[in-house]
């Protein structure tokens, strides 16, 4: 059988090192759903990712099945629908950004490719008839026009998995079933389906490339399950190990490439081959099968039967045709058919450009300026970043049936896909996922092909294929590596000695190795054609009109999860993305993010706030929280850690004996703030900047109808209702603690658009999770003009840093606004003096002053030690109890101390009484075998060797 030998990007990574990817926006599974460990559950649930269990974002969602949150996003908490669905508006910035652990870039020390592609409904569960190879489920006699998987409302692919209650994890892999595929019951939807079952049905019966380099490996599998990186073909998923592993791959995919980065690109990105710099980039663009024909074998579409290739013995033997020679030559109906995506859709060559530099051994920033460099999103002091141009929603490509083009067509949108609620490609576009592949290759041997090379390269035309493999009887002489070799390194200490050897540690199967991550669903949408009111049932915000606008759509969200560093990673605390973003005026910012509230439980100065889990609205506990949450409160410049001043005058706090000291009614009030907001925030002088900065700010929690059904109508806790619970915990765990945005029941908030309109440079942070000296959760916007004092602000970024930064009053003479907005504290609880109390007080405690402050009676004399926090687990689900001390037996109530010292003093006195018992009868044992030795010898007791024998006497 021939194979067609082609690039092998499965690259590479030094052995025995895991050089993980992990994305950090948007949200990267690692193969997580809903479990609420540190590690994952299941490494083989949608995807291969080869990542470290221990990375990954939990599930974007709230506790609970599908009525709290369904498949498609929709939730029905405190009885209101409400869509919590990750948006990005056509045309849109988005920021990508992932860290890579070996390297990349201008890094001599490997070859990097970062490999960025995305799916939606349309190829992952397909309606279109004739265009993808005939299946089972899907052919020329069944699912004609329709979709094989989708159940109805319920999305079959790409979907995440829904759990079936709130102690469920939905983390199993999907059988390979069609059954499973078809989420038509609760069981079914557990699953997480990207690649769907007629794709893995291919996968598995076509024969594999084995033109195709895989040096010593046993590839034990005829198909295209296994590969020189999965030799056995373990199941990830339904995902299809062949063309993971490849780049390009030579057969149809549902993958739309949207960017190739690597280390061979010119200085200019490049979205058309003729005017790429590099060999490679237009290799890449001409391969990508956006234009490219893929070919597959088929039964004839026009009046084949399926089943003539379902029951062939190709077919049943793994060796299905995967290539025109064989498949036309076969004993049967068949066809080669070559189809690519722009066919059917309006698509375009993805961009290839330079990848970021980035050192190996490390899970950090990266700097490059050639990637994405622009003034308006910096690229200094970054994770590595590809700013995406969300792409247009394709528009689908008409066209009658013929022979060439394997027989579809499409008269109309709907033809290709109607959608579920017949919207065609916009219902289609409601759900998608976006895929990182970081693709690592050494320099040992020439990985690409001729078309990929410079003419004047020495390697071209040099590519190892299946000729340099290791032969099974292990002749291994054209294999530039082998698994674990020895190399001799010195002739020896003489003629006698042989020659001094070292072994390596090189497993071939990682030489060259592909690792990847992706994101949990969601959606692109078009821009706005027409005003919406904002809708407190739905907890949407206003929508005006986009039509006519030429500004730029920037895509502001939030990254990390809750825990300290060390928590946290290889995931990262919590940050804006981006957190630094330079605008003209006209331009637009969209403030979205998402979080989850299946995150392992962290406190005591590691994470802020609740709501608790299990969450009802209205009831707390002391356990530390799972949830994420944040906000957008502006600052007055980003070395600040307090707000700016919100009001313009002085409001009434809990301490005051008056309760309205400004004197103002309700309605000169929001004029004031109105008036101080827009002269100190970016949005100044539009007509909505005062709603769009309090919903950032307070996240809608006084007027989001699912927050008030669910906590039954119950107002947000006050200053003093706050102060009267004494335990810190349950204080800030509350769900009505609207201080700490618990009274939010979803992890999701749609901020809505901001207009740009003032010049100037404008600071903002999280209220809730912003701790400075913890971890710093700020952002900067600078917005280009001419500033209100008539100077210009031109938002330059600093040419040694590369980053974007205000001025800090503490260094710079610059004149700056420095506000100051009402306050008052909050109940004090004192954790400095946890020695003997059985809490840790290592991690910022406080200590609150009393009456007794300052006086005799209050000061220490002797010495006194920190009590050390078990905070950094690298197991379970976290720490159930705030600033528990790291040495867990002290700081057990008494009666459970003294029940595990009984329970310990019994063992050893158990476990004394029978060593000592052992010790005796293996001595006794002893004696005995030496007496009967001795006996046998005739080393009777008593018995002289020196004496004579006499007459009659027995020996």
């Amino acid at each position: 059988m021939k194979s067609s030998a082609l690039l092998t990007l499965s690259v590479a990574l030094l052995p025995a090192v895991n050089a993980d990817v992990y994305m950090h926006n948007p949200r990267g599974s690692n193969d997580r759903n809903c479990e609420r460990n540190v590690n994952r559950n299941n490494g083989n649930r949608l995807f291969d990712s080869q990542n470290n269990a221990k990375g990954g974002y939990a599930c974007p969602r709230a506790v609970g099945d599908a009525n709290i949150q369904a498949e498609d996003g929709t939730g029905t908490i405190g009885g209101e629908t409400q869509d919590k669905t990750l948006y990005y508006y056509e045309g849109s910035v988005l920021p990508v950004e992932w860290t890579n652990q070996h390297g990349c870039g201008a890094n001599s020390k490997v070859n990097c490719e970062i490999v960025i592609q995305y799916a939606c409904e349309d190829t992952l569960d397909p309606q279109v008839d004739n265009f993808w190879p005939f299946t089972d489920t899907k052919n020329n006699d069944a699912n004609v026009g329709d979709q094989a998987f989708r159940s109805g409302a319920n999305l079959a692919a790409p979907r995440d998995g829904i759990p079936t209650d709130a102690n469920d994890a939905a983390t199993d892999t999907i059988p390979d079933t069609e059954d499973a595929a078809i989420p038509d019951t609760n069981a079914d939807q557990r699953y997480g389906m990207h690649e769907s079952y007629d794709f893995y049905q291919l996968c598995q019966h076509t024969a594999r490339n084995e033109g195709l380099y895989t040096a010593d490996q046993r590839v034990r599998r005829n198909d295209q399950r296994g590969t020189r990186q999965n030799p056995n073909g373990n199941r990830r998923g339904l995902e299809c190990p062949e063309e993971r592993d490849y780049y390009p791959w030579w057969q149809p995919s549902p993958w739309v490439d949207a960017a190739i980065l690597t280390n061979d690109a010119g200085a200019t990105a490049c979205t058309d081959p003729a005017e790429c710099e590099t060999a490679r980039c237009k290799y890449y663009l001409e391969e990508s099968f956006n234009k490219k024909e893929k070919g597959y074998c088929d039964v004839n579409h026009n009046n084949g039967d399926v089943e003539d290739k379902t029951t062939s013995q190709a077919w049943n033997n793994r060796e299905w045709y995967n290539n025109k020679e064989d498949c036309e030559g076969a004993d049967g109906n068949f066809k080669w058919y070559a189809v690519k995506l722009s066919d059917v859709l309006d698509v375009g060559y993805p961009v290839c450009m330079k990848t970021g530099f980035s050192r190996v051994n490390q899970l950090g920033n990266s700097f490059d300026a050639t990637v994405n460099g622009t003034d308006d999103a910096p690229f200094g002091v970054n994770a590595n970043r590809f700013l995406w141009t969300i792409p247009d929603i394709p528009s689908v490509v008409t066209g009658a049936a013929d022979e060439t083009n394997a027989g579809f067509e499409i008269a109309a949108d709907d033809d290709y896909f109607t959608g579920n609620a017949d919207g065609a490609m916009e219902d289609a576009y409601q759900s998608c996922t976006l895929r990182v592949r970081y693709n690592l290759s050494t320099s040992d041997f020439p990985a690409w092909p001729a078309e990929a090379m410079e003419d004047a390269h020495p390697w071209k035309g040099l590519m190892v294929t299946a000729e340099n493999n290791t032969q099974n009887n292990g002749d291994g002489d054209a294999t530039p590596l082998q698994q674990d070799p020895y190399i001799y390194v010195g002739a020896g200490d003489d003629n006698s000695v042989g020659s001094q050897f070292v072994s390596l540690a090189a497993n071939t199967n990682q030489y060259a190795r592909t690792f990847q991550d992706r994101s949990y669903r969601f959606a692109i949408k078009k821009k706005p054609t027409a005003d919406a009111a904002a809708d407190n049932s739905a907890d949407t915000p206003k929508v005006n009109d986009m039509t006519g606008k030429t500004g730029k759509i920037y895509n502001v969200n939030v990254r990390g999860k809750r825990g300290n560093i060390v928590q946290t990673y290889p995931a990262v605390e919590y940050d804006f993305v981006p957190n630094s973003l330079a605008l003209d005026e006209g331009d637009m910012i969209h403030f979205q993010w998402q979080g989850s509230d299946y995150n392992p439980r962290r406190g005591c100065n590691d994470a802020e706030g609740g709501p608790p889990d299990p969450n009802d609205g209205t009831s707390t506990d002391a356990q530390n929280s799972r949830a994420d949450r944040s906000n957008i409160v502006f600052m007055d410049f980003t070395a600040a850690n307090i707000p700016m001043d919100y009001l313009g005058y002085k409001a009434a706090t809990a301490e005051d004996d008056d309760d309205n000291p400004s004197g103002l009614n309700y309605n000169a009030k929001v004029a004031m703030m109105k008036e101080t907001m827009v002269n100190n925030t970016p949005c100044g002088g539009d007509a909505d900047c005062f709603d769009s900065i309090i919903r950032l700010s307070y996240l809608n929690q006084q007027s989001d109808g699912g927050s008030l059904g669910f906590r039954d109508e119950n107002d947000c806790l006050t200053e003093a209702q706050l102060d009267n619970i004494n335990n810190q915990q349950e204080r800030e765990n509350h769900p009505l603690n609207c201080a700490k945005l618990n009274a939010k029941p979803y992890p999701y908030f749609d901020g809505g658009i901001m207009n740009a309109r003032k010049a100037g440079q404008f600071a903002y942070f999280s209220s809730r999770n912003n701790n400075f000296s913890n971890r710093d959760q700020t952002g900067n916007i600078c917005v280009r003009g001419i500033k209100s004092d008539g100077t210009e602000e031109k938002c330059e970024v600093d040419t040694s840093t590369f980053t974007l930064q205000g001025a800090n009053p503490a260094i710079s003479t610059a004149s700056m606004r420095i506000s100051s907005g009402t306050a008052a504290p909050a109940k004090c609880t004192d954790s400095a003096n946890g020695e003997g109390s059985g809490a840790a007080n290592d991690q910022g405690a406080s200590s609150c002053l009393t009456d007794d402050s300052g006086t005799d009676d209050d000061m220490l004399s002797g010495s006194t030690f920190t009590v050390e926090q078990a905070a950094n687990d690298a197991m379970g689900d976290g720490d159930e109890r705030s600033c528990e001390e790291i040495t867990f037996f002290y700081s057990l109530p008494d009666a459970a101390k003294k029940a595990i010292l009984a329970v310990v003093l019994l063992s050893v006195g158990c476990a004394s009484g029978y060593a000592a018992w052992f010790v005796y009868n293996r001595v006794q044992a002893q004696r005995k075998k030496d007496a009967a030795e001795n006996l046998d010898k005739g080393l009777g007791k008593g018995w002289d060797k020196d004496k004579e024998k006499t007459d009659n006497q027995m020996i």
